[in-house]
């Protein structure tokens, strides 16, 4: 009796032809398209890949790190469908979609503090005020979904970040991307001295023949803003004690001198107060002055000034020309006209807001410079943008978020715990980021979004520890007075 051996068509010689020649006609397309066709998409491709990747790679540290790092890239964008899609935007979608995912899967669930409903609020009023309020709800609609996008990390880092340990190593990758961004400003202000490039640097941002480093933030100011933010979180770390004091003083050096570089007074202004801030919140918790490590600050402030003389002479100026003109100087003029105007808008729509970057609707500097016309603007100073956009009510969610933030950050501040210095850190960095943004606002970007989601994180966090802390102690206390009895 003979054995009959059947195959599928999958394993006939036919189909091994039609695949030979599917292949061969691959290869030509190819070709073709690389001879005729634009291949841009294919890098795009390559690089949206390379995110999935990283993004799955050791849950969740691979998602925070996308979430951290396409954070500081607000420069790049593309267009889809006549929007400026960046990468904190599509960093944040990628992100979201995965932790939807996640949060289905069983023994997951979502945890929200009462601070966190105040940013949902806000997140709402935009909604809100952009399509009841706007002279145009096309527009700002659009707009405040491009802000929900760069609200979104906070929330996504919220659940992330959902215990200690996750907490103190997310912070490390926000530190690593700080000293990255640091230094690759740096390099770009050095590449430009050395050899004329222009990558990374504005001409005329602060006078016509200066350029200031914005490495892959949006403009120099902000760059300062994010750089001097980092150095404090390396200084807090200093403080603290820590076992890698060498690092963090070596951090604190590269993102001091990258703030400096910046030119950004605002920056410098609120560096230096945070700095003291924090230094006096220290003691308060110490108990006792660390001179060797406070007298280390105004030591690296002159080290920074006398190596970089160029740089000494172009901030001396600036201040200079604040100092002796005031509102008169250059840069400081158009903030004025931007915010004067946004001004006379508020009382038009004083509870709710005109909508989400309606400002632009309505402003326009060929007002005042000709050659300006249909140049878009927005609205410098964080507390005059939040009133025109949202209104009082927008105002009283944002005060309402610092103010519940801060009760959490009093309350901890003055217990010892590893996690105090990264507390102390994250506010200090708000703080500065409160008085930067006076002058140019930072806050519509994901950069400022991710470092309040950590500050959230960090503060529920460490008051749950110690409660659990207490909680062991009364515990262990109740035993030994059973034992006793």
């Amino acid at each position: 009796m003979s054995a009959s051996v059947s195959t599928t068509w999958w394993e006939s010689k036919l189909a091994q032809r039609l695949d030979l020649v599917a292949a061969i006609v691959a290869i030509l397309v190819v070709c073709r398209l690389a001879l005729d066709e634009n291949l841009s998409w294919v890098a795009w491709a390559l690089v949206f890949m390379a995110v999935v990747l990283l993004t799955l790679t050791r849950w969740p540290y691979g998602a925070l790190l996308v979430l951290i790092g396409m954070s500081v890239m607000p420069r790049f964008f593309v267009e889809v469908f006549g929007w400026k899609a960046r990468p904190e935007h599509f960093g944040a979608a990628l992100v979201a979609v995965i932790v939807a995912v996640w949060l289905f899967l069983p023994k997951h669930s979502v945890r929200l503090e009462k601070l966190d409903f105040w940013i949902l609020a806000y997140v709402a009023i935009n909604y809100f005020s952009s399509a009841f309020r706007s002279s145009e709800p096309s527009s700002t609609l659009r707009w405040a979904l491009q802000n929900n996008l760069a609200v979104l990390p906070y929330f996504l880092i919220r659940f992330l970040v959902r215990d200690v340990d996750t907490l103190r190593k997310a912070f490390r990758i926000l530190l690593a991307v700080a000293l990255t961004e640091s230094a690759y400003g740096i390099l770009c202000f050095a590449s430009h001295h050395a050899f004329g490039t222009a990558i990374g640097m504005e001409a005329g941002a602060y006078f016509s023949d200066v350029a200031a480093p914005y490495g892959s933030l949006f403009e120099p100011n902000l760059f300062g803003a994010y750089t001097a933010a980092g150095a404090v979180l390396f200084f807090s770390l200093y403080l603290a004690n820590s076992r890698h004091r060498s690092a963090c003083m070596t951090g604190f050096v590269v993102a001091s001198l990258a703030t400096v570089l910046s030119l950004s007074r605002a920056a410098l202004v609120a560096f230096v107060f945070a700095i003291v801030w924090m230094v006096r919140k220290t003691r308060q918790v110490n108990r006792r002055w660390n001179w060797r490590a406070i007298s280390l600050v105004p030591a690296v402030g002159l080290v920074l000034l006398l190596i970089v003389p160029p740089i000494r002479a172009v901030l001396q100026e600036r201040f200079v020309n604040l100092f002796y003109e005031g509102l008169a100087e250059e840069t400081t003029v158009t903030r004025y006209i931007a915010m004067g105007e946004a001004l006379q808008d508020i009382p038009a729509h004083p509870l709710l807001g005109s909508g989400t970057a309606s400002f632009q609707l309505s402003f326009d500097w060929a007002k005042y410079v000709p050659q300006w016309t249909n140049n878009p603007t927005w609205i410098g100073n964080v507390i005059v943008r939040i009133a025109h956009d949202t209104g009082l009510v927008g105002l009283v969610l944002v005060l309402g978020f610092l103010i519940s933030i801060w009760r959490r950050v009093r309350q901890n501040l003055h217990r010892r715990t590893p996690e105090t210095p990264i507390l102390l850190g994250l506010w200090a960095g708000t703080l500065l980021y409160c008085i930067s943004f006076e002058s140019t606002d930072g806050s519509m970007l994901a950069f400022t979004w991710v470092h309040l989601g950590f500050l959230a994180s960090a503060a529920v966090l460490v008051n749950d520890s110690n409660l659990n802390s207490q909680v062991a102690n009364m515990e262990v206390t109740g035993n030994r007075d059973c034992d006793y009895k």
